[in-house]
């Protein structure tokens, strides 16, 4: 402890309690240190809070907590619920309360006990706006917050997109956010998350603060409630701050990072402000409930509702006799796009579609008839491939979780999924082993099905874990026929073995890939290597085995949109 504040203390003692300097006479810097070594002990280390406890030992004592008739002094300086100046302020008011009940000179006692904490803190008070004039004065009236009621008025306007009867309609959300309370046994939440629009986007919420006082040291001063980010600073102050309510907005919408006007599933980042509601926190007895310090998060309210329709491809045929003219004309993809019941631009999505995953099918194909083509003569191919054709309707948008304006909200997925991925592929052409001539058709066909239901309306399953499902897998096999060519040597052979080789896809949503939030649509589609073990028979050699490389390992479409 400094000697500073030791001859403080000292001082004090004189000018405040002249009677006990004079009784103790020489002692008086034994009287301050065993005062002073218990507050140390107690963990009082503010210069203020350590002369109020030394005031106390004038009045009680240098060890007057630890007597059986003040186990309440015991009990408020143990409490770790207390802050220290809490403690300090507690510990004065109700030791002038016991003066007061003692007999003899007890009044007078406590009367000096008050008169003497607040001429310590006057002098406190004046030395600190002696080093900085825009010092706050050290509380010491009880100022308490009773309780905190924070809720949204006016909810009736929120909707979410549902499935009734076969048809997605907009309907009102049922159980919207409630209120939260604030008091001693129910302590402020780290955030309070608003549903809400942007400014000309929508309804916007507006939340209330409600305050009731416990005690107040100023009505003109207390309580004080500030809401500040960025859109400046707003405060209330006394009778004006015991109800407020305002309008809370989400930030503007952004134009989507994919450049098709909306992100799938795109988790949207809130506005986020400071909320407070402040009073001196003290309180004469018992925890305070002190000052709200939390902040407001502003999530987007926007329901979107996006649904796909695709048709059956054509029938694609190799060779084509010219590379530039016009590719085949594919059946357009239709897309609908709604954001809280208001049709939203969709054309980007649908020409998107045409102009980007049916040339890349095709692409990947001319590489698959280019390796035919060196493996046979006479080559031509067919194809029919209907990827992601049929329709899907999903449905997103932020929901209150499970505590309501007290807790983060959850993403909310609903999807219905009836989506075909339909291949069907016919190589042929002629193979000439030796002097064997074999006319050979490889054929693929089968349909990877999507079909199903998706829902996340609770935090449980995660995000992840109920969309990554939404994919077709599948592997379709090749199959082989082959019809041998008459010739003058009477050489032919047959299969002697399964034709190995698949064509192995996947189609469906997954997280995008470059980067931020939301999902994507996404095929990728590869063929194995085909191989055919053979037997040739040649009327003078015999019997020969060797195995046929038809067709190697290709990557014939890695496509996604989104």
């Amino acid at each position: 402890m400094s000697d500073l504040l030791k001859t403080k203390m000292g001082e004090s003692v004189a000018t405040n309690w002249p009677e006990l300097n004079t009784r103790l006479g020489s002692r008086v810097g034994e009287f301050l240190d065993l005062a002073l070594g218990n507050a140390s002990t107690h963990a009082i280390a503010q210069n203020a809070a350590i002369q109020r406890f030394v005031n106390l030992c004038c009045a009680f004592g240098p060890n007057f907590e630890r007597r059986p008739e003040n186990e309440w002094a015991l009990a408020i300086l143990a409490d770790e619920r207390l802050g220290e100046w809490i403690k300090l302020h507690q510990l004065v008011v109700r030791g002038a309360t016991e003066l007061k009940r003692r007999p003899a000179d007890g009044r007078a006692t406590s009367d000096q006990l008050l008169r003497a904490d607040g001429a310590l803190l006057g002098a406190v008070d004046q030395q600190e706006r002696a080093i900085n004039s825009e010092s706050i004065t050290l509380a010491r009236l009880a100022c308490d917050l009773e309780a905190v009621d924070i809720r949204l008025l006016e909810v009736d306007w929120r909707n979410e997109y549902r499935n009734i009867d076969g048809t997605w309609q907009l309907v009102p959300v049922i159980g919207a956010a409630s209120s939260i309370r604030i008091d001693p046994a129910h302590p402020a939440p780290a955030m309070v998350c608003v549903l809400t629009h942007a400014p000309a986007a929508g309804p916007q919420a507006r939340l209330q603060i409600r305050l009731l006082t416990h005690s107040v040291c100023d009505q003109d001063c207390h309580p004080l409630v500030v809401f500040a980010g960025d859109h400046g600073l707003w405060s209330w102050q006394g009778h004006n701050a015991r109800a407020v309510s305002w309008i809370v907005n989400a930030h503007p919408p952004q134009a989507a990072a994919n450049g098709l006007g909306t992100t799938l599933v795109e988790e949207t980042v809130p506005r986020t402000s400071l909320l407070q509601a402040s009073t001196c926190g003290l309180r004469d007895e018992g925890v305070p409930v002190g000052s709200l310090h939390t902040h407001v998060w502003a999530y987007p309210a926007d329901q979107w509702l996006f649904v796909l329709q695709r048709e059956n491809g054509p029938e694609l045929r190799w060779p084509r006799p010219d590379r530039t003219a016009a590719e085949p004309s594919f059946l357009p993809t239709r897309c609908r796009i709604e954001r809280d019941g208001v049709l939203q631009p969709s054309g980007r999505w649908a020409q998107a579609f045409n102009d980007t995953l049916d040339p890349a099918l095709l692409c990947g194909f001319d590489a698959l008839f280019v390796a035919w083509q060196e493996a046979t003569t006479d080559a031509s191919m067919t194809l029919t491939a209907s990827l992601l054709s049929g329709r899907s309707t999903v449905t997103w948008g932020w929901r209150d979780g499970a505590q309501g304006l007290a807790g983060a909200p959850l993403m909310r997925v609903l999807g219905d999924f009836d989506l075909h991925n339909a291949i069907d592929l016919l190589l042929s052409g002629e193979i000439v082993l030796g002097v064997t001539r074999t006319r050979v058709r490889l054929r693929v066909m089968g349909d990877g099905v999507m079909k199903q239901q998706i829902a996340r309306e609770h935090a449980v399953p995660g995000l992840l874990d109920t969309l990554l499902p939404a994919v077709a897998r599948w592997r379709l096999d090749y199959r082989i026929e082959f019809d041998p060519i008459a010739v003058e040597e009477g050489a032919l052979w047959s299969e002697a073995g399964p034709c190995s080789g698949a064509i192995t896809g996947e189609a469906g949503l997954r997280p995008r890939v470059t980067g931020g939030s939301g999902w994507q649509w996404y095929v990728r589609l590869d063929t194995e290597a085909v191989a055919l073990p053979i037997c040739v028979h040649d009327p003078v050699l015999g019997q020969t085995r060797r195995t046929l490389t038809l067709l190697p390992a290709l990557k014939l479409l890695d496509w996604n949109l989104g």
